[in-house]
């Protein structure tokens, strides 16, 4: 870590200037758009560090792994540092590092140079313990690249190898006292965007961290396993690119944590702990003013195929509780006995956790605007995971103050989350199988397949019948990585040869704009530099320094610059709507058992997967206005009984129905028209909930007029 006075230097100015990421929005003329970014490794392509030392690895002299790291990953004995796999810039590195060795460097030459990379103008400072040298590499690099380290002495009393610290290895161009984090060409890549997802750059899927103490500091050396960057470093990102920011907790994180990552994101920090208050000059400052910073609980905790930890995790966590009526997910007593019902909710209450704790930092006025949680499930409602956490967060945290269990506050959805969905992949119907133009062409003819509207449309009308913004914490293309494609992902040349193809381009815009007609709001695409079918550089042909003209990313410009497309989930009102329809309607049903289909309307049965009026099962209806206005609702029914249904517009009530029943179980007579229910509509697409509170009733249509 460099002296601290430099980065309060360096890092401070980043607190002043316009947030460019706030100038685009979910309501803005042209898309709103996310990326992901990966772990940093010697190995992910990515180039995003001015400093190699954040990419590198520590192994011993052969090879192997134990390097006995201290406290912040430092080597305690001689050591290799592999800083790249792939390719390097040519040029003259500086490095330095706390106490003395002897240092060489191994590299392979790209494109048949002759000249030998070499270390030069070795130096070292007995004041201060310090050595300084150049690493002079004549031409770009290609496969692993390493520093060897021998006679290594920590400090001027050492009498043994015993390793090194505080070593960097800067690019050229860059200063060496630590003021820039980022290369310029990642800054550049990043700059497509408006929104950094930092999942994998925080090993969200198998963090352990329980305490705060357990996170990575910033004073970190070299490859970080399992516990990710520092979040500061991500801070740091979203303000040298102007990008609003989305934060994935670890799954284990206990209510410390939480809170003091808040007073991080809020106030900055030391390095080590968060700041509790504004300071002139932090360390480590805070997101900058305007910028926004999205909240989600781990990542996708409904995965259990490997690598997935959090999915082990959550369900270890529910079963904990599922049984204890004094635990918020077990409070109604519907968990005791279904483990899965009891993940769901848990997913959803650590996710309102969250919020809730981010609110007692930023306060009430920074919900929803700075802060922004989300609820992220599986995709397309697929095992309920979305509607039944929505359904559990109304019927919980919406109704009242609770004491046993604890629930301070009444809060509605809307107030708990800003956002919800689950990912937006997309692959083609035709495999990626070959190259051959032939199964190419139908690749791309077929990209993205319907499944990929279907889902979309799921996903939308759930959110926005809760009133939430509909968001894809993930997704784009992967050709053949993606389950719906019917084969295994291919090599990384194959699938190369297809993200490459000047066709994926238009392919993608196309499907921007399918997500956008059906209602999606919020992609984050996935990934900027991974695994190869997802990721928008090319690791079979990798650049030296961080790549900002592949072919996905030129569709992000075109994407980004294009008019949003006009939804057309829904039906455009005025209009009768037929219930029965159902998907073809894009009508959702919750309740399961519930609800009945017949040729003439869809039926509610009372007393079945019911359990009280915030559990009651709903129909949720997409409708469309041309312009915003009031509108007259009524309901042709067929009320076997004395019912109430309930009038919900993007998750606010707007009015409740009472019909008198008139046929007694056999309606086989004439519909009946409910009286009216006026209430306003907005431009666009809107989501109406019908929610019987009592009884049993046939409903033959919704009317808006």
């Amino acid at each position: 870590m460099p002296p601290l006075a430099a980065w309060v230097c360096g890092l401070s100015v980043l607190v002043s200037g316009a947030a460019r990421g706030a100038s685009v929005d979910v309501n803005s003329p042209t898309p709103y758009l996310g990326i992901g970014i990966n772990q940093l490794s010697y190995f992910d392509g990515s180039h995003a560090m001015a400093d190699l030392v954040r990419h590198s690895q520590f192994r011993s002299h052969d090879w192997g792994e134990d390097v006995g790291a201290d406290a912040l990953g430092a080597p305690t004995r001689d050591f290799l540092m592999i800083f790249s796999s792939l390719r390097v810039a040519a040029g003259t590195y500086k490095l330095s590092f706390k106490g003395q060795a002897q240092v060489s460097v191994s590299a392979s030459a790209d494109g048949g140079s002759s000249a030998p990379p070499s270390i030069q103008n070795q130096r070292y400072d007995a004041a201060s313990n310090t050595t300084t040298a150049d690493v002079v590499l004549p031409a770009n690099t290609r496969g692993n690249a390493w520093l060897a380290f021998s006679q290594t002495r920590r400090t001027r009393a050492s009498t043994g190898a015993d390793g090194l610290t505080d070593l960097h290895l800067w690019r050229p161009g860059y200063p060496t006292h630590g003021s820039v984090h980022f290369t310029k060409e990642y800054i550049e890549a990043m700059k497509k965007f408006h929104l950094i997802r930092g999942m994998d750059f925080v090993s969200a899927n198998n963090n352990p961290s329980v305490q705060w103490s357990e996170r990575t500091p910033m004073g970190w050396q070299g490859f970080v396993r399992s516990k990710g960057q520092p979040w500061e470093l991500l801070i740091a990102l979203a303000n040298e690119t102007g990008n609003d920011v989305w934060l994935n907790l670890p799954v284990k994180a206990d209510d410390d944590y939480i809170r003091k990552l808040a007073l991080l994101v809020r106030y900055g920090s030391d390095g080590v702990n968060p700041y509790t208050q504004a300071q002139a000059k932090p360390v480590y400052p805070p997101l900058k003013p305007g910028l926004k910073v999205y909240v989600e609980y781990g990542n996708e905790l409904w995965n259990a195929g490997p690598g997935f930890l959090g999915f082990g995790w959550a369900l270890g966590l529910a079963n904990t509780h599922k049984a204890n009526p004094t635990h918020p997910i077990a409070y109604d007593g519907a968990t005791a006995g279904d483990q899965y019902l009891a993940l769901r909710r848990w997913i959803a209450y650590r996710s309102a956790t969250l919020s809730q704790t981010f609110r007692s930092v930023f306060g009430d006025a920074a919900m929803m605007t700075t802060v922004r949680p989300i609820l992220a499930s599986q995709v397309g409602n697929a095992n309920v995971y979305l509607s039944e956490g929505l359904k559990w967060a109304e019927g919980f945290y919406g109704q009242e103050r609770r004491t046993a269990p604890l629930n301070p506050v009444a809060r509605r959805i809307h107030e708990l989350w800003w956002g919800a969905g689950g990912a937006a992949y997309y692959d083609a119907q035709t495999p990626p199988t070959d190259t051959s133009e032939k199964t190419m062409a139908a690749y791309f003819a077929s990209l993205p397949n319907a499944e990929f509207a279907t889902n979309t449309a799921t996903d939308a009308v759930w959110a926005r019948g809760f009133g939430l913004v509909s968001v894809a914490y993930e997704g784009g293309p992967g050709p053949g990585g993606h389950a719906t494609s019917g084969t295994a992902a291919g090599s990384p040349q194959l699938v190369s040869t297809y993200n490459a193809d000047p066709r994926m381009k238009a392919r993608m815009q196309a499907a921007h704009q399918i997500y956008q007609a059906h209602g999606g709001q919020l992609l984050a695409y996935y990934v900027y530099n991974g695994a190869p079918p997802w990721e928008f550089v090319d690791s079979a042909r990798p650049s030296p320094v961080s790549d900002t003209r592949t072919v996905k990313l030129q569709a992000i410009d075109a994407i980004r610059q294009q008019p949003k497309t006009a939804e057309t989930l829904g039906t455009l009102v005025p209009a009768s709507i037929w219930l029965p329809a159902g998907r073809r309607a894009g009508i959702e049903l919750d309740g399961g058992d519930s609800w009945r289909y017949d040729a003439q309307a869809l039926r509610f049965v009372t007393g079945t997967g019911a359990r009280g009026a915030a559990f009651s099962s709903s129909a949720l209806i997409p409708v469309r206005a041309a312009q915003a206005g009031r509108f007259q609702f009524t309901l042709t029914t067929y009320p076997e009984a004395d019912t109430q249904v309930e009038l919900l517009i993007n998750g606010q009530r707007a009015g409740v129905w009472s019909l008198t029943g008139s046929c007694g179980g056999i309606c086989n007579g004439p519909p009946v028209v409910s009286t009216a229910v006026n209430a306003p509509l907005p431009a666009g697409l809107s989501v109406v909930r019908l929610r019987p509170l009592s009884g049993s009733v046939w409903i033959k249509s919704l009317n808006v007029q």
